[in-house]
Protein backbone atom coordinates (compact mmCIF):
# COMPACT_ATOMS: atom_id res chain seq x y z
CA UNK A 1 0.00 0.00 0.00
CA UNK A 2 1.29 3.38 -1.32
CA UNK A 3 2.80 5.71 1.82
CA UNK A 4 0.18 8.71 1.20
CA UNK A 5 -2.18 5.88 1.25
CA UNK A 6 -1.49 4.98 5.06
CA UNK A 7 -1.28 8.44 5.31
CA UNK A 8 -5.00 9.08 4.67
CA UNK A 9 -5.87 6.54 6.58
CA UNK A 10 -4.40 7.52 9.83
CA UNK A 11 -5.75 11.41 9.57
CA UNK A 12 -9.30 9.53 8.65
CA UNK A 13 -8.65 6.97 12.22
CA UNK A 14 -7.43 10.32 13.91
CA UNK A 15 -10.39 12.17 12.81
CA UNK A 16 -12.83 9.22 13.66
CA UNK A 17 -11.27 8.74 17.52
CA UNK A 18 -11.73 12.65 17.86
CA UNK A 19 -15.33 12.81 16.91
CA UNK A 20 -16.56 9.49 18.57
CA UNK A 21 -14.52 10.76 22.14
CA UNK A 22 -16.71 14.40 21.06
CA UNK A 23 -19.67 12.15 21.34
CA UNK A 24 -19.14 9.92 24.23
CA UNK A 25 -18.33 13.18 26.28
CA UNK A 26 -21.39 14.62 25.13
CA UNK A 27 -23.38 11.78 25.88
CA UNK A 28 -21.78 11.62 29.09
CA UNK A 29 -22.03 15.24 30.16
CA UNK A 30 -25.95 14.41 28.93
CA UNK A 31 -25.94 11.39 31.78
CA UNK A 32 -23.81 13.43 34.36
CA UNK A 33 -26.57 16.61 34.33
CA UNK A 34 -29.34 14.48 34.22
CA UNK A 35 -28.10 12.55 37.62
CA UNK A 36 -27.67 15.89 38.99
CA UNK A 37 -30.48 17.38 38.42
CA UNK A 38 -32.29 13.67 39.82
CA UNK A 39 -30.61 14.29 42.69
CA UNK A 40 -31.32 18.22 43.19
CA UNK A 41 -34.95 17.32 42.75
CA UNK A 42 -34.73 13.98 45.49
CA UNK A 43 -33.07 16.92 47.78
CA UNK A 44 -35.23 19.68 47.33
CA UNK A 45 -38.09 17.46 48.56
CA UNK A 46 -36.45 15.76 51.35
CA UNK A 47 -33.96 18.90 52.50
CA UNK A 48 -37.87 19.80 54.05
CA UNK A 49 -37.92 17.35 56.43
CA UNK A 50 -34.12 15.93 56.59
CA UNK A 51 -32.03 19.10 57.62
CA UNK A 52 -33.91 20.62 60.32
CA UNK A 53 -33.48 17.82 62.38
CA UNK A 54 -30.27 17.03 61.37
CA UNK A 55 -28.96 20.45 61.86
CA UNK A 56 -30.07 20.77 64.89
CA UNK A 57 -28.34 17.42 66.34
CA UNK A 58 -24.98 18.21 64.93
CA UNK A 59 -24.96 21.86 66.42
CA UNK A 60 -25.66 19.50 69.83
CA UNK A 61 -22.85 17.62 68.78
CA UNK A 62 -20.49 20.25 68.50
CA UNK A 63 -21.68 22.09 71.36
CA UNK A 64 -21.07 18.90 73.64
CA UNK A 65 -17.75 18.76 72.02
CA UNK A 66 -16.49 22.03 74.23
CA UNK A 67 -15.46 21.99 78.15
CA UNK A 68 -17.52 19.90 79.99
CA UNK A 69 -19.65 22.22 82.72
CA UNK A 70 -20.47 19.75 85.12
CA UNK A 71 -23.10 16.60 85.35
CA UNK A 72 -26.66 17.66 84.75
CA UNK A 73 -29.99 15.28 85.76
CA UNK A 74 -33.53 17.32 84.55
CA UNK A 75 -36.13 16.10 85.97
CA UNK A 76 -38.07 15.23 82.69
CA UNK A 77 -34.84 12.21 82.73
CA UNK A 78 -36.65 10.67 85.69
CA UNK A 79 -40.26 11.87 85.67
CA UNK A 80 -40.52 10.71 82.19
CA UNK A 81 -37.94 7.77 81.61
CA UNK A 82 -36.74 8.42 78.03
CA UNK A 83 -35.34 4.38 77.97
CA UNK A 84 -38.94 3.68 77.22
CA UNK A 85 -39.43 5.93 74.08
CA UNK A 86 -38.03 5.32 70.41
CA UNK A 87 -34.76 7.22 69.94
CA UNK A 88 -31.52 8.02 68.31
CA UNK A 89 -27.67 7.10 69.47
CA UNK A 90 -24.32 7.97 68.40
CA UNK A 91 -20.97 7.56 70.16
CA UNK A 92 -17.92 9.01 68.79
CA UNK A 93 -14.12 9.87 70.06
CA UNK A 94 -14.20 13.40 71.34
CA UNK A 95 -11.89 14.44 68.50
CA UNK A 96 -14.23 13.83 65.64
CA UNK A 97 -17.48 15.65 67.37
CA UNK A 98 -15.39 18.80 66.95
CA UNK A 99 -16.93 20.32 63.32
CA UNK A 100 -19.43 18.83 60.67
CA UNK A 101 -17.11 17.50 58.24
CA UNK A 102 -16.06 14.62 61.12
CA UNK A 103 -18.87 14.27 62.42
CA UNK A 104 -20.43 13.13 59.36
CA UNK A 105 -17.58 11.57 58.27
CA UNK A 106 -17.35 9.27 61.51
CA UNK A 107 -21.13 8.87 61.93
CA UNK A 108 -21.05 6.72 58.56
CA UNK A 109 -18.31 4.36 60.34
CA UNK A 110 -20.32 4.28 63.83
CA UNK A 111 -21.33 0.94 65.62
CA UNK A 112 -23.60 -0.50 68.37
CA UNK A 113 -21.59 -1.23 71.29
CA UNK A 114 -22.18 -3.25 75.03
CA UNK A 115 -23.44 0.39 76.31
CA UNK A 116 -26.64 0.69 74.71
CA UNK A 117 -27.33 -3.28 75.76
CA UNK A 118 -26.37 -2.74 79.96
CA UNK A 119 -28.66 0.82 79.14
CA UNK A 120 -31.73 0.12 77.32
CA UNK A 121 -34.06 -3.15 78.51
CA UNK A 122 -36.08 -3.65 75.22
CA UNK A 123 -36.44 -6.79 72.88
CA UNK A 124 -34.08 -6.03 70.47
CA UNK A 125 -32.63 -9.08 68.05
CA UNK A 126 -29.29 -10.39 67.79
CA UNK A 127 -27.76 -8.21 64.92
CA UNK A 128 -26.29 -11.27 63.61
CA UNK A 129 -28.81 -13.52 63.49
CA UNK A 130 -30.70 -12.23 60.78
CA UNK A 131 -29.85 -13.46 57.05
CA UNK A 132 -26.62 -12.07 55.33
CA UNK A 133 -26.92 -8.66 53.40
CA UNK A 134 -25.16 -5.92 51.69
CA UNK A 135 -27.95 -3.29 51.25
CA UNK A 136 -31.85 -2.83 52.17
CA UNK A 137 -33.45 -4.89 49.62
CA UNK A 138 -31.47 -7.92 50.50
CA UNK A 139 -34.18 -7.60 53.49
CA UNK A 140 -37.70 -8.54 54.01
CA UNK A 141 -40.23 -6.08 54.41
CA UNK A 142 -40.09 -4.10 58.00
CA UNK A 143 -35.89 -4.89 58.06
CA UNK A 144 -33.00 -3.36 57.03
CA UNK A 145 -29.20 -4.33 56.60
CA UNK A 146 -27.84 -3.28 59.55
CA UNK A 147 -23.73 -2.53 60.41
CA UNK A 148 -23.17 -6.22 61.02
CA UNK A 149 -24.31 -6.92 57.47
CA UNK A 150 -27.51 -9.23 58.54
CA UNK A 151 -30.99 -8.03 58.05
CA UNK A 152 -32.56 -7.31 61.48
CA UNK A 153 -35.25 -5.32 62.32
CA UNK A 154 -34.35 -1.85 63.49
CA UNK A 155 -32.78 -1.54 67.02
CA UNK A 156 -33.69 1.03 69.48
CA UNK A 157 -32.12 3.62 70.08
CA UNK A 158 -31.52 3.53 66.15
CA UNK A 159 -27.64 4.42 65.50
CA UNK A 160 -27.46 7.55 63.62
CA UNK A 161 -25.17 5.73 61.12
CA UNK A 162 -28.93 5.05 59.32
CA UNK A 163 -29.38 8.98 59.33
CA UNK A 164 -26.09 9.23 57.35
CA UNK A 165 -25.72 6.46 55.49
CA UNK A 166 -29.44 7.74 53.96
CA UNK A 167 -27.93 11.97 53.89
CA UNK A 168 -25.00 10.61 51.90
CA UNK A 169 -26.42 11.51 48.11
CA UNK A 170 -27.37 14.56 49.39
CA UNK A 171 -23.63 15.56 50.36
CA UNK A 172 -21.11 17.72 48.43
CA UNK A 173 -18.80 14.49 48.29
CA UNK A 174 -21.70 12.44 46.65
CA UNK A 175 -22.35 15.52 43.83
CA UNK A 176 -18.41 15.73 43.35
CA UNK A 177 -18.02 12.35 42.65
CA UNK A 178 -21.02 12.71 40.03
CA UNK A 179 -18.86 15.68 38.48
CA UNK A 180 -15.89 13.52 38.31
CA UNK A 181 -17.47 10.24 36.76
CA UNK A 182 -14.83 9.69 33.90
CA UNK A 183 -16.98 6.53 32.13
CA UNK A 184 -20.75 5.41 31.67
CA UNK A 185 -19.85 2.68 33.98
CA UNK A 186 -19.20 4.59 36.96
CA UNK A 187 -22.34 7.59 35.92
CA UNK A 188 -24.83 3.93 35.97
CA UNK A 189 -23.36 2.92 39.63
CA UNK A 190 -24.25 6.35 40.77
CA UNK A 191 -27.92 6.19 39.34
CA UNK A 192 -28.21 2.52 41.24
CA UNK A 193 -26.72 4.44 44.31
CA UNK A 194 -29.29 7.11 44.24
CA UNK A 195 -31.95 5.12 43.24
CA UNK A 196 -30.98 2.59 46.12
CA UNK A 197 -31.05 5.31 48.73
CA UNK A 198 -34.17 6.97 47.72
CA UNK A 199 -36.42 3.82 48.14
CA UNK A 200 -34.52 2.13 50.51
CA UNK A 201 -32.43 3.94 52.96
CA UNK A 202 -34.05 7.62 53.30
CA UNK A 203 -37.65 6.24 53.91
CA UNK A 204 -36.27 4.45 56.72
CA UNK A 205 -33.69 6.82 58.29
CA UNK A 206 -36.87 9.61 58.01
CA UNK A 207 -39.45 7.25 59.54
CA UNK A 208 -36.68 6.71 62.50
CA UNK A 209 -36.05 9.96 63.04
CA UNK A 210 -39.61 11.31 63.06
CA UNK A 211 -40.56 8.72 65.69
CA UNK A 212 -37.58 9.73 67.66
CA UNK A 213 -38.32 11.22 71.36
CA UNK A 214 -34.70 11.61 72.35
CA UNK A 215 -31.13 11.47 71.17
CA UNK A 216 -28.51 10.07 72.69
CA UNK A 217 -24.86 10.68 72.31
CA UNK A 218 -21.63 9.07 73.63
CA UNK A 219 -18.17 11.15 73.52
CA UNK A 220 -15.13 9.07 74.65
CA UNK A 221 -12.45 11.37 75.72
CA UNK A 222 -8.57 10.68 75.04
CA UNK A 223 -7.21 8.29 77.82
CA UNK A 224 -5.08 9.85 79.87
CA UNK A 225 -2.63 7.31 79.59
CA UNK A 226 -1.73 6.93 75.98
CA UNK A 227 0.64 3.87 76.40
CA UNK A 228 -2.73 1.78 78.04
CA UNK A 229 -4.25 2.24 74.47
CA UNK A 230 -4.26 -1.48 72.73
CA UNK A 231 -4.14 -1.86 69.23
CA UNK A 232 -7.60 -3.43 69.09
CA UNK A 233 -8.15 -2.53 65.50
CA UNK A 234 -9.36 1.04 64.58
CA UNK A 235 -9.11 4.13 66.55
CA UNK A 236 -12.29 3.89 68.04
CA UNK A 237 -12.53 -0.01 69.15
CA UNK A 238 -8.80 0.46 70.48
CA UNK A 239 -9.83 3.72 72.73
CA UNK A 240 -12.88 1.68 73.89
CA UNK A 241 -10.65 -1.32 75.19
CA UNK A 242 -8.43 1.25 77.52
CA UNK A 243 -9.92 3.20 81.00
CA UNK A 244 -10.72 6.43 79.93
CA UNK A 245 -13.34 9.13 80.42
CA UNK A 246 -16.47 9.40 78.36
CA UNK A 247 -19.07 12.12 78.22
CA UNK A 248 -23.04 11.09 77.66
CA UNK A 249 -25.98 13.42 76.98
CA UNK A 250 -29.59 13.07 76.46
CA UNK A 251 -31.45 15.69 74.39
CA UNK A 252 -35.40 15.57 74.62
CA UNK A 253 -36.17 16.29 70.82
CA UNK A 254 -39.70 17.59 70.79
CA UNK A 255 -38.40 20.11 73.59
CA UNK A 256 -35.31 20.29 71.96
CA UNK A 257 -33.86 20.14 75.05
CA UNK A 258 -30.83 19.08 77.52
CA UNK A 259 -32.00 16.39 80.11
CA UNK A 260 -28.90 14.50 80.74
CA UNK A 261 -25.19 15.60 80.97
CA UNK A 262 -22.43 13.05 82.84
CA UNK A 263 -18.68 12.44 82.76
CA UNK A 264 -17.79 9.35 84.37
CA UNK A 265 -15.03 6.69 83.52
CA UNK A 266 -15.07 3.91 81.02
CA UNK A 267 -13.28 1.46 83.17
CA UNK A 268 -14.01 -1.47 84.51
CA UNK A 269 -12.24 -4.75 86.33
CA UNK A 270 -11.83 -7.71 84.10
CA UNK A 271 -10.87 -10.66 85.50
CA UNK A 272 -10.05 -14.43 84.13
CA UNK A 273 -7.55 -15.41 81.51
CA UNK A 274 -8.33 -15.14 77.80
CA UNK A 275 -6.35 -17.30 75.43
CA UNK A 276 -7.36 -14.62 72.67
CA UNK A 277 -6.37 -11.58 72.55
CA UNK A 278 -9.15 -10.23 70.15
CA UNK A 279 -11.25 -11.75 72.96
CA UNK A 280 -9.85 -10.04 75.63
CA UNK A 281 -9.97 -6.96 73.94
CA UNK A 282 -13.84 -7.27 73.15
CA UNK A 283 -14.43 -8.08 76.28
CA UNK A 284 -12.75 -4.87 77.64
CA UNK A 285 -14.45 -3.19 75.26
CA UNK A 286 -17.74 -4.46 76.59
CA UNK A 287 -17.14 -3.98 80.28
CA UNK A 288 -15.80 -0.54 80.11
CA UNK A 289 -19.15 0.14 78.17
CA UNK A 290 -21.28 -1.20 80.44
CA UNK A 291 -19.81 0.95 83.03
CA UNK A 292 -20.94 4.00 81.47
CA UNK A 293 -24.06 2.66 81.05
CA UNK A 294 -23.88 1.71 85.12
CA UNK A 295 -23.24 5.08 85.60
CA UNK A 296 -25.96 6.64 83.57
CA UNK A 297 -28.80 4.10 85.27
CA UNK A 298 -27.58 5.40 89.01
CA UNK A 299 -27.36 9.26 87.60
CA UNK A 300 -30.96 8.19 86.55
CA UNK A 301 -31.83 6.73 90.36
CA UNK A 302 -32.43 2.98 88.72
CA UNK A 303 -33.09 0.93 91.97
CA UNK A 304 -31.64 -2.20 89.99
CA UNK A 305 -28.58 -0.42 88.89
CA UNK A 306 -25.34 -2.60 90.38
Amino acid sequence: MPPRLWLWVGIILAVWAIIYWKYTQEKLDQARNALLARQRDAAAQLNQRFLPLRDRIERWIVDASGSFPGDLVAPEATEAPFRSKPGIYLRLRLSDAADVKSIRRESQVSLRDAFTSCLFRGDNRDPWAGPECKFNHDCPAGQHCNETNHCTVPAQPFNLRVFYRGARVLSEDWIKDVREASDDMRIRLLEHDLDATIKEDVPLAIDLLVRGQYFMLVLDEPAADPASVPDAGGPMESLQAAPHPARVFVYDIPRDKLILRLRTDAAAQVTGPSADPKTTLAVRRQANSCAIAVAVRRALGDPDAP
